[in-house]
């Protein structure tokens, strides 16, 4: 075994005693080094080891690499899974780069044949350093400066501080072999011109540009994890449910608000493609905006500020909620489970419960959402008022202003659902005979 991969792996201690692992070799000189390094150890740390290889179909050479890596486990009596796809053709139908389709396609290969398992793949250090080229010309923040992580889930790089060089010497010194992906030097792809080009070129004006960007990476990661650490006691105060509290997020600086609405994305909108600068930053701009203001992100997914609160939803269709005429008993509508009874409870825990003077209904209840011109007099209050004004005062939402179940009888509202009964139907001393309102499961 090379002292460099033991050193390496017992500094990173990722790996345990027992441990059940699929190893992903492609049969180039970094997932060789990784395989035969894991052979050394294998009966030592009792590990359970399988191989999968992923021919990706876009070369005449694939076919020989893949039965070489059959050949190695053979020999070696590793469990080796193979699989063909069509890489450019998986890019082709879902709009993808050649590149990003052959990471997904290993990856679900990878995952579909390791339940239980470590996955560990070769990169290296010169791969991290490249990564984090790639992502300076994409244009990146602190966390694409960290490039890639040790761990990541299930998968694990447990070379990857060692460099292709050390790696190469490695495998000619002790005569083992590998074969070369000829595809690895052609500059068809953005990696292949970085490690080709720019990373010789940026050798000439430092000969230690990978150990330079490797610690420019340990540096971002530092930084990374502080800002993370200080996010995350934020987080909690500036994200409810799925809203953002107003007050909390714009007394913050602007960079640790952008961090919160930052993850808040990649938690919940990742798939949608709308994390990117101009999103965070109009999105961060709709806090000091007006309420009602609405911004539209992409994928049919929305930013607005509803008073004290902004969410980001997907837009979607709903049908209009029914009328419907209530009677005693359990009524089960549009807007939750209204129970209704002459003076009696039927749960322990309605959503809501209101008790009114029935004398004071005129005719039949019905429910029904908010009309235009509907005037109403809240609990203690002398006056009716416009239901849409009782609304804004309460800070309701807009969107779900049309949803709120509104009980009326033939002359008046009675009761808006979750807020205030009429002062209309209210008990007082005179009241005989009383009226329990009691709504459950309510749907806004």
């Amino acid at each position: 075994m090379d002292k460099l991969f033991c050193e390496n792996l017992k500094k990173l201690n990722i790996i345990k005693k027992g441990d059940k692992l699929t190893l992903a070799v492609s049969g180039g000189a970094d997932s060789m080094y990784l395989f035969y390094n894991f052979m050394d150890i294998k009966d030592e740390l009792d590990l359970d080891i399988i191989v999968c290889h992923l021919n990706h179909g876009i070369r005449e050479t694939a076919k020989r690499d893949e039965d070489f890596v059959k050949n190695i486990c053979e020999s070696y009596k590793i469990k080796c899974i193979t699989k063909t796809v069509n890489m450019d053709k998986y890019a082709r139908e879902n709009k993808l780069s050649s590149e990003e389709a052959g990471r997904i396609l290993r990856y679900n290969f990878f995952r579909e044949n390791s339940k239980n398992r470590k996955i560990l793949t070769a990169h290296n250090a010169n791969d991290r350093a490249e990564t984090l080229l790639f992502n300076i010309i994409r244009g990146t923040g602190i966390s694409g400066l960290v490039g890639i992580s040790e761990v990541k889930g299930d998968i694990f790089r447990p070379i990857l501080d060692i460099k292709r060089r050390e790696i190469e010497d490695y495998l000619h010194k002790n005569n083992l072999a590998y074969v070369d992906d000829e595809t690895n030097f052609e500059e068809i792809y953005t990696r292949n011109k970085i490690r080709l080009s720019l990373i010789p070129y940026l050798s000439k004006l430092n000969p230690n540009i990978i150990d330079s960007l490797l610690r420019l990476s340990k540096n971002a990661r530092d930084a990374d994890d502080f800002i993370k650490e200080i996010v995350e006691k934020n987080y909690k105060k500036a994200v409810k449910e799925n809203y953002f509290v107003v007050d909390e997020i714009i007394k913050i600086h602007k960079f640790l608000a952008c961090e919160i609405i930052k993850k808040y994305l990649i938690e919940n909108f990742y798939a949608e493609n709308i994390l990117n600068r101009d999103n965070i930053l109009s999105i961060y701009n709709l806090f000091f905006g007006e309420s009602g203001k609405v911004l539209q992100l992409g994928s049919n997914i929305s930013a607005r500020k509803s008073y004290d609160k902004v969410f980001i939803e997907r837009e979607k269709a709903e049908r209009e909620k029914r009328y419907a005429k209530l009677k005693l008993g359990i009524n089960k509508t549009d807007f939750g489970e209204i129970f209704i009874s002459r003076d009696e409870r039927n749960s322990e825990a309605p959503s809501f419960i209101k008790t009114i003077d029935c004398d004071k209904i005129k005719g039949k209840l019905f429910i029904r959402t908010r009309q235009s011109g509907d005037r109403f007099k809240p609990l203690g209050m002398k006056r009716n008022k416009k239901v849409k004004d009782y609304f804004i005062d309460r800070k309701v939402d807009r969107l779900k202003r049309d949803k709120i179940g509104i009980v009326c009888d033939e002359e008046k509202i009675i009761y808006i659902i979750g807020m205030d009964i009429s002062e209309d139907v209210k008990i007082d001393e005179n009241t005989l005979n009383k009226l329990v309102l009691e709504v459950r499961n309510v749907r806004y």
